[in-house]
């Protein structure tokens, strides 16, 4: 029976119209604020001040509770900041992750900053990613710049290797999905784990920078492994020895930039053999590109940890959110809250 739509579930609209409804929705509450289109959502400009919105999360969300709009608009709006607390060093350092992005977003953001005479300090990971330095505040992530080390009298060494230390006091991932033998998912008599699928907060693709976590990897499906961190908040790994499975993988990543917070679509493979695993761009014919012995994330780098500096205390208020694209939320509604050290 369908009276007047009571038993019959609202409809989503299409994204388009849905990003359109938030911008008007931006507008009528933020008077005088500029809207610019982006590819995910729209760049806002407040009293001088920009702030990339991506939206894909965002109409995620709202896709699985389309009545619930207005709510999910308006508690989305809450989460926009426009000048970021301004820390002193010694109040940063533990509020610094690493975070993994794409290569093409760290330059985008570059030449957009490049106006302000700032830039985005970064160090290259593997294939098309490299590693920023973030302070995560309340819910947000936000870019630490140049003009913001300098205010700080740090090097970027020096912050990179506290938001590493930070993350080694954390907790793994969590795993939430299993792959045995025979393509179960469930476990059954005589079968083996060939895959592990880890989903959670905003942190856990960057995992794959950590050399103890692909140790723990390793030692779960016992040998070497590749995997895939398709977004920011999805990782799977799966043995090397199972090329269909490997390939169902690579099928599945087809499509990742519409998902939110997208990284990319390669694989990398790990071998274990050495402590810490190396790390290769997976590539079937077995010459795909090596992660840089130099490289801070490859194993037994050398240390590279700059003299520690005197906290700086700032001068004056700092804008650093006056650039595209590199603040975000750290959070949604299918992911855990923001992961603090252990203590």
């Amino acid at each position: 029976m369908k009276l007047l739509g009571i038993f019959t579930k609202q409809k989503a609209m299409p994204y388009g119209a849905f990003r359109d409804h938030v911008r008007l929705t931006v507008r009528r509450r933020l008077p005088g604020s500029k809207i610019e289109p982006s590819d995910t959502g729209f760049v806002l400009t407040v009293d001088g001040t920009a702030q990339a919105c991506n939206l894909r999360q965002l109409y995620a969300e709202y896709s699985r509770n389309p009545g619930d709009r207005d709510a999910i608009v308006d508690a989305w709006m809450h989460t926009l900041i426009t000048r970021p607390p301004d820390h002193s060093w010694s109040e940063a350092r533990t509020l610094l992750r690493p975070m993994l992005k794409p290569n093409d977003a760290i330059v985008q953001a570059s030449e957009s900053m490049a106006k302000t005479g700032d830039n985005l300090p970064f160090e290259p990971f593997i294939g098309q990613l490299g590693v920023i330095v973030m302070r995560e505040i309340t819910g947000t992530l936000i870019a630490v710049t140049q003009l913001q080390l300098e205010s700080w009298d740090v090097s970027f060494e020096t912050a990179l290797a506290e938001a590493m230390s930070n993350m080694n006091m954390m907790s793994f991932p969590n795993v939430t999905r299993e792959l045995y033998t025979g393509g179960a998912s469930k476990h059954a008599t005589g079968s083996e784990v060939v895959g592990l699928v880890f989903e959670g907060d905003h942190m856990t693709a960057t995992w794959g920078l950590m050399e103890r976590f692909r140790d723990h990897i390793g030692m779960r499906l016992e040998g070497d492994f590749v995997f895939a961190i398709p977004n920011r908040n999805r990782m799977v790994a799966v043995r090397a020895d199972e090329p269909g499975l490997i390939a169902s993988v690579q099928g599945s990543n087809r499509n990742f930039k519409q998902l939110p917070y997208a990284l990319t679509s390669d694989l990398f493979y790990v071998n274990i053999n050495t402590t810490g695993g190396q790390v290769t761009v997976y590539n079937p014919q077995g010459d795909g590109v090596t992660l840089d012995k130099q490289s801070v994330f490859a194993p037994q780098a050398p240390t590279r940890v700059a003299a520690p500096a005197a906290a700086a205390e700032p001068t004056g208020p700092r804008d650093l959110n006056s650039w595209y694209g590199m603040t975000e939320p750290t959070g949604t509604d299918s992911e855990v809250g923001g992961r603090r050290p252990a203590r």
